[in-house]
């Protein structure tokens, strides 16, 4: 198992001027590290734990340089491709690469060192009604960093979202579904075979926070990606839009969103050494969207469009 350093997160990204994860303009924390293998992830170097080197080679220009400064001779001299199997990680590469070719992702923060970038953005939130969303990766696999993360925020008085799978040990996150505003909460597949078969785990432990969440005075948004072929036939989405109405008698302010399959983040896999698998999908066409929204709405599910 891995071990999490709770004085400090593992965080991958921080966004700012997000409008797309929670309401007004956003500070977005991006968390590294998630249970869930979801084949259409488009964050893959937000999976893993640990740092990370990236090689985006159509940036290279050849001059070598990594290939001198690697302690343990993990970069190929012609082709500038790293050996993941020796590779540590340590960075020497990046640094010294003026053309961004090879990039570290993941870096350890501590709440003040997050928080001195979110003071900045301060003034964003007040105008937009805005505030800090804490994503991943999945947020809840480091508890106690994101729940001082968001006590913190509390304190000053800063609107928090958290974007989840709700993949936890109850225990482990209860606090922090009760100290954040808003929750933002993916729904992937309802039949668990096909969750565990294309997710790598079962939904069980999801399904049965997301109704405890439910229980709680709290402004949540299910989330649906969806994927043809996967998870988009009708009968996932009635399932999905019956579960999410269930819930409704607990929560009044639960809405759905769909979330239509992209392949932006396809490329990334490449530049960490791994395969895309679903290379040959394509998005899914807008009236096949408004076609599932009207089966959420049939349902009785509250939908954002």
């Amino acid at each position: 198992m891995v071990q999490i350093n709770h004085e400090k997160g593992m965080v991958f990204n921080i966004q700012k001027y997000s409008i797309h994860d929670g309401r007004g303009i956003r500070t977005l924390v991006f968390m590294k590290g998630c249970p869930l293998r979801c084949r259409w992830c488009s964050n893959p170097e937000s999976q893993t734990f640990f740092e990370e080197i990236m090689f985006i080679k159509n940036k290279c220009i050849g001059c070598g340089k990594c290939v001198k400064v690697c302690p343990q001779k993990a970069t190929d001299a012609k082709t500038f491709e790293i050996d993941r199997n020796i590779c540590t990680a340590c960075g020497n590469c990046a640094e010294v690469c003026y053309a961004n070719a090879k990039k570290k992702v993941g870096t350890g923060y501590s709440v003040g060192e997050i928080m001195e970038v979110i003071e900045k953005d301060r003034v964003f939130y007040r105008k937009s009604q805005g505030g800090v969303t804490i994503g991943g990766g999945e947020p809840i696999a480091q508890p106690q960093f994101v729940l001082n993360l968001l006590k913190e925020c509390k304190r000053l008085n800063i609107h928090t979202a958290i974007e989840t799978c709700g993949y936890g040990e109850w225990k482990k996150v209860k606090e922090i579904f009760e100290t954040v505003d808003q929750i933002l909460y993916d729904l992937k597949h309802m039949d668990e075979q096909e969750h565990l078969k294309l997710i790598g785990v079962s939904n069980r432990l999801i399904l049965s926070n997301a109704e405890k969440i439910a229980r709680m005075d709290k402004e949540i948004l299910f989330r649906i990606p969806v994927i043809p072929g996967y998870n988009s036939n009708d009968e996932n989405i009635i399932e999905s839009g019956k579960f999410i109405k269930s819930l409704m008698k607990f929560n009044e302010q639960i809405q759905v969103e769909l979330l239509p399959y992209h392949n932006l983040g396809a490329d990334k896999y490449t530049s960490l050494g791994r395969t895309y698998q679903l290379d040959d999908l394509k998005s899914p066409e807008t009236e096949k969207k408004e076609h599932w929204n009207d089966i959420l709405e049939s349902c009785g599910c509250s939908v954002v469009r």
